[in-house]
């Protein structure tokens, strides 16, 4: 089946990606399929097993017998590097084209093809093609087409293309061979809509709140309920986040609201733990506790059970404490657990960037 599609393949195109298969298992025979197809004879890489035992004995474990099967070479075969796995990825060329193996685990694959693939793709590129990538929040694509439509038609010499993510926002990607007429649409498009953009290309939006807490000297706490940490773990994604991010506090039930946090009792028992008035009092009462400029509450019913008439799945309050003010923000999301403490996250920090943004 894959020499078979390797075949048709190959009459009409001159670069073929192959993922998976690569592993060391039974089941994985992409391997000695492809030193089959393109006759070579693969033969034991000695300096490649002792990398692995390094990589393995750093991990205090031996490396199993089985992953003899991924220390190969051949004559024909430039070997891949993976940064994030065991089995490299392999690089054959036969009649023109050129035919890459990757394995099947997204995050091994997505380092080859930026380490390896475009580089050579690059390289045979006739002409160079760009692209930037805007990325917008706050508006769907429908809408947020209607208020470029007239710029993406008046210039012709770019491909746009409209890229929705269910957890933040748009992005929209501009490509073309033309340079000056890419950098000059997307002046325009961004003059337009500049309140929906929160950055370009691979910016991410907790690397924007990062660079402004940091650019501005404030410091940021959270207490969070619902979302249990994931806030506080997006904003220390980043290398130097000690430098902005003070603290965090998992306080998922009443007693360490009102013990931990210092959430009025009283205020808990009128309203409930998923108010408006308690995402307030997490917010102010975290930044005073962690001695930090911004202060951030997140209550809220993930789901799927807990919720009522009055207090359905999904709905969220998240404050923001910052110089004397809260700023509160309700949302009614899904009745999915997964996607309302994700969706959470990134809504508090967009709000977050927003607020830093009007400093």
């Amino acid at each position: 089946m894959i020499t078979k599609s390797l075949d048709e393949f190959s009459q009409d195109c001159d670069h073929i990606i192959i993922t998976g298969g690569l592993g060391p298992t039974l089941d994985d025979i992409t391997v000695k399929t492809l030193y089959e197809y393109f006759g070579d004879n693969p033969v034991f890489d000695e300096e490649y097993w002792k990398e692995l035992e390094k990589r393995f004995k750093a991990i205090n474990m031996k490396v199993p017998t089985l992953n003899r099967n991924q220390a190969h070479t051949g004559d024909k075969v430039k070997m891949i590097d993976n940064s994030f796995g065991t089995a490299r990825g392999m690089h054959f060329e036969k009649d023109g084209s050129n035919y890459f193996a990757l394995p099947g685990v997204p995050k091994e694959m997505e380092g080859m093809i930026l380490s390896y693939i475009l580089p050579h793709l690059e390289e045979k590129l006739t002409s160079k093609v760009h692209c930037e990538t805007i990325r917008t929040t706050g508006l769907p694509e429908s809408i947020l087409q209607e208020k470029i439509v007239d710029l993406i038609e008046s210039n012709k010499n770019c491909d746009v293309a409209f890229l929705p993510h269910r957890m933040l926002g748009v992005d929209i990607r501009l490509t073309t061979s033309d340079h000056k007429s890419l950098l000059d649409l997307k002046d325009q498009i961004v003059n337009r809509i500049s309140k929906y953009v929160y950055g370009f290309n691979n910016d991410t939006i907790e690397a924007i709140v990062a660079d402004k807490l940091k650019e501005q000297n404030l410091t940021v706490a959270t207490a969070e309920s619902c979302t249990a940490g994931m806030l506080s773990a997006k904003l220390t994604n980043l290398s130097g986040s000690s430098q902005y991010f003070n603290g965090g506090v998992v306080c998922y039930s009443n007693a360490l609201k009102r013990d931990i946090v210092g959430v009025d009792g009283d205020l808990l028992d009128k309203y409930g733990a998923v108010s408006e008035e308690v995402a307030s009092e997490l917010a102010s009462k975290i930044a005073t506790k962690l001695k930090s400029d911004i202060g951030i509450g997140i209550t809220g019913i993930a789901g799927p059970k807990g919720g009522t008439e009055k207090k359905p799945v999904g709905l969220t309050f998240v404050g923001i404490f910052y110089k004397n003010n809260v700023y509160i923000k309700q949302y009614n999301l899904t009745p999915n657990r997964k996607i309302n403490r994700q969706l959470t996250v990134v809504l508090c920090l967009n709000e977050l960037r927003k607020l830093l943004e009007k400093n």
